[in-house]
């Protein structure tokens, strides 16, 4: 049975006095600025780090922000399209060619199946299956690094990304914009957003995308739209209403295969265009009261709803035949859908005690997480095998015969998080942090009739300390613990021991001119029961792995009109002690050396306004396999540039060439069979339209 730790009266004087404040009438309350922090998150501030707006100087974490400018400058429409301009964020396996969004931070990743989540406006993630993350209506992006992650849920301790969405505004704008890229990719969107009444705007984000690829047999088609609600209840309260609706369909790629240290063609199609289209679909609703009691104390409380459905067949290799040079594929269906409800209520405050100040935030969470999986595959000892030069589709389908998984997972949850910041002087703070979790975990799985059920009580503790020197140097170090939870039934019919982490950070930020910045970072983690599932459908529990090295950052504005982003990431993550791999094994996808520059100028071109921009990114080395097995992608750099003019006040034209010098190279790879190839020289123009 499901306990419930907190108390009624707690929970309506927790989460619901927004609710009888702004009933009352007569209430003089200052008028309320909902997204005040949001709009001054700046390069060098936060407000999501700790749920207090603050220079990064004062805050015992660090963060990577790609903003506004950067999104469009880049013509960044994709997530992963914004880890060029982060350090300590890597690239992992895009399942099946981009049907989710996923990433590791400072070495480790997380749900083998799920993708990664993110937060969104500071509040906590929706668990689930999701399409990647159009950006039509993303403000900025702020990968968040360290323990921090804690306070949000369980999660990867290395850090979380927040997203910041665009909100609905009472004055009135339109923007249009229209795409064509090489390889008969097109894209266009709208963002609109306006008054309807003095006390309601609304904003609506649309976005569709058909495009070709530079991979024979492979193509896919996405649409998005985002409709948003803004009322203002009285002056101190706003209620908003959030949604998201998506649907991302394309032809299943695992990409290609690298055999005895000769990679294909990355052109080749090695699946079964037979198959038709995976398909992945994705519906979000939130309710959102934010109420200021007084410009000390606010409160945020959300009730929040996602459903995710992710669909088809997909003929997979899955090992190499000598001397025919021949791959064997097999074949499988999958029907996965996850369902999450979740209930957060967050209040914070700033209050002093004597010479002593407090910004308090304690944060309440209610969820229910549903996971049903389906999967069929071919008959045992049928075989489907293709050509590793030439691959062509004229061999039979290969029948689903067999029922591989079928099971339903429930988790439930009540946490509660509370955090103190306090600023003893000028110079010295001091943060503490606990979230407490109720967790009970159950599944059944259909096809053996076994179920299993588990309760967990686990503590994440974060500390940290922040001494600034003057004001522009400051040092930090932190430390906290995290817990996420793991699926599925392990080789003994037993859930699966959930991830446990700790981390230790050491940092010194050096702030020499106003939008000048230098950062470097020690961190430290250790991780045990890390999964990741093999071809066979089973998960491998890595054991015990560790993750340390050191982030650099150097940003710096040379004039109003040239500024310079650099990064530089050293990363060792490895096994420390597993069943199944030796001692130092490497974690798949990980570079050891990792670097990017991204400098933009802005000048006048005939009278117009414009800008270039030029982005270098460099990926060491990374392991090839989800077991280490010595196969190794090869490091690369790619060059990209950009440039945009204003024609007109309204119509903005852009042309954007990504990998500029034609480099063959491989972004990542689930197993050495699965390897995807980065794309070649590719042109993009797009025309924005403002009125």
């Amino acid at each position: 049975m499901y306990k419930v730790m907190f108390t009624v009266p707690f929970l309506i004087g927790f989460g619901f006095i927004p609710v009888v404040a702004f009933a009352e009438e007569n209430i003089n309350l200052p008028v309320i600025r909902i997204n005040s922090e949001t709009s001054k998150n700046k390069t060098y501030q936060s407000s999501a780090l700790t749920g207090f707006n603050h220079s990064l100087l004062d805050l015992p974490f660090n963060q990577s922000h790609v903003s506004k400018t950067q999104i469009q400058n880049q013509n960044i429409v994709r997530i992963q399209d914004a880890l060029t301009s982060t350090s300590g964020v890597f690239y992992q396996d895009s399942y099946g060619g981009g049907f989710w969004d996923n990433y590791s931070f400072r070495g480790f990743s997380t749900d083998p199946n799920m993708g990664t989540n993110s937060l969104r406006n500071g509040l906590s993630a929706v668990s689930g299956i999701h399409t990647p993350r159009d950006m039509v209506n993303i403000e900025s992006i702020d990968f968040l690094k360290g323990p921090m992650a804690a306070m949000y849920g369980q999660g990867a301790i290395g850090g979380v990304m927040n997203i910041t969405t665009k909100k609905p505004s009472w004055e009135t704008a339109h923007e249009i914009s229209i795409s064509a890229s090489s390889y008969e990719q097109y894209r266009t969107s709208l963002d609109t957003t306006g008054a309807l009444t003095d006390q309601i705007a609304y904003r609506l984000g649309l976005a569709y995308e058909n495009n070709q690829s530079f991979r024979n047999k492979v193509d896919h088609e996405n649409y998005f739209i985002a409709p948003q609600f803004s009322f203002k209840l009285s002056p101190a309260t706003q209620l908003d209403v959030d949604t998201e609706f998506s649907a991302y369909q394309g032809v299943f790629d695992r990409g290609i295969p690298l055999i005895n240290g000769q990679f294909a063609n990355i052109k080749n199609f090695y699946n079964d265009p037979r198959d038709g289209n995976m398909q992945v679909k994705d519906r979000f609703f939130q309710l959102r009261l934010e109420h200021e009691f007084n410009p000390n104390w606010k409160s945020t409380t959300a009730l929040s709803y996602d459903r995710g459905v992710r669909g088809g067949t997909s003929t997979e290799v899955s090992s190499f035949s000598n001397p025919t040079n021949q791959l064997n594929r097999f074949r499988r269906y999958r029907h996965f859908a996850t369902e999450n409800t979740l209930f957060q209520s967050m209040i914070k405050g700033k209050f002093d005690i004597g010479h002593i100040s407090h910004e308090l935030l304690g944060n309440i969470e209610l969820s229910d997480y549903q996971i049903h999986q389906f999967q069929q595959r071919n008959a045992v000892g049928t075989n489907s095998p293709i050509s590793f030069d030439t691959p062509s589709y004229d061999q039979p389908i290969l029948q689903l015969a067999r029922t591989t998984k079928q099971t339903k997972e429930h988790q439930k949850n009540i946490a509660l998080n509370v955090q103190d910041q306090i600023f003893l002087n000028a110079a010295w703070n001091l943060l503490f942090g606990v979230r407490i979790d109720q967790m009970q975990q159950s599944i059944t799985d259909f096809k053996t009739g076994i179920s299993a059920q588990k309760d967990y009580k686990p503590i994440s503790p974060r500390v940290g300390i922040n001494y600034k020197f003057n004001d522009q140097l400051a040092f930090y170090a932190n430390w906290g613990k995290a817990f996420e939870m793991n699926t599925g039934l392990n080789k003994d019919n037993q859930l699966y021991a959930p991830e446990r982490t700790k981390s230790i950070e050491f940092g010194g930020k050096y702030q020499f001119l106003p939008m000048s910045w230098l950062s470097l970072i020690y961190f430290d983690m250790k991780k045990e029961h890390l999964l990741t599932e093999g071809i066979s459908d089973n998960y491998v529990d890595s054991g015990q792995v560790r993750s340390h090295g050191i982030e650099f950052t150097l940003a710096h504005q040379f004039t109003d009109a040239w500024s310079i982003l650099l990064n530089y990431t050293l990363t060792n993550a490895s096994i420390i002690e597993s069943e199944i791999e030796a001692k130092g094994a490497r974690l798949k996808n990980i570079p050891k050396h990792n670097a990017n520059l991204t400098t933009q100028y802005q000048f006048n071109a005939f009278g117009h306004p414009a800008n270039l921009h030029l982005n270098v990114n460099h990926y060491g080395q990374r392991s090839a396999n989800y077991i280490d097995n010595g196969t190794t992608l090869p490091a690369f750099t790619v060059i990209n540039v950009g440039g945009q003019i204003a024609l007109t006040s309204q119509l903005k034209a852009q042309l954007n060439i990504s990998n500029l010098f034609d480099k063959t190279y491989y972004v990542s790879s689930y197993t050495n069979y699965w390897v995807q190839p980065g794309e070649p020289l590719k042109a993009t123009f797009t025309l924005n339209y403002q009125f």
